[in-house]
């Protein structure tokens, strides 16, 4: 990377609406995440990035490995080094297998993984893939996961599509 894209605002000399922001990021993540640099330029989107981004940490529906699933392969989906690498970790961390992970970065479905977790994944691979997922398949992933848990890896999954895009967009790379 030639320049720096990121723009990060001295909290120091942020306006009044952004240093609110800032302290919702510290009570809720204790740290300044990576995007919020780049969202905090826009306060207000800021402030509502933050809500989603605190609630998908802590979803109160999903494990922390699904979520690991839903975020890493999203990810992968956009092509973006910087989440990819970071969310390798917490996939790892969160219990899911090396197998795991590394389909997920291959872009294969995971074998050999619960009835739950597999229904996730595929639930992750049906969003990603942009088109309509048949009644048959809904009927599985209603009946499976429940309404609550799609609505939340379609959450998860458009924050994170915004969280991968932002970090190729400011040619951010893995860190070493």
């Amino acid at each position: 990377m030639t320049q720096d894209r990121l723009g990060r605002i001295d909290p120091e000399l942020a306006s009044e609406e952004q240093k609110k922001v800032i302290a919702r990021l510290g009570e809720g993540r204790g740290r300044i995440p990576t995007p919020f640099n780049i969202w905090l330029h826009n306060p207000q989107l800021a402030a509502g990035m933050e809500i989603i981004g605190t609630h998908i940490d802590k979803s109160p529906v999903l494990s922390e490995a699904e979520t690991e699933v839903a975020i890493l392969s999203t990810a992968v989906f956009w092509n973006a080094p910087y989440v990819i690498a970071n969310h390798r970790r917490h996939a790892l961390k969160s219990g899911l297998s090396e197998e795991v992970v590394g389909a997920i970065l291959d872009r294969r479905r995971p074998e050999a993984v619960g009835e739950r977790l597999g229904a996730v994944c595929d639930a992750v691979g049906d969003i990603l893939a942009g088109g309509m997922v048949d009644d048959r398949r809904f009927a599985r992933y209603e009946a499976e996961l429940g309404r609550a848990v799609i609505a939340e890896l379609l959450v998860t999954i458009g924050y994170f599509t915004s969280v991968s895009l932002a970090m190729s967009l400011h040619a951010l790379e893995p860190k070493r």
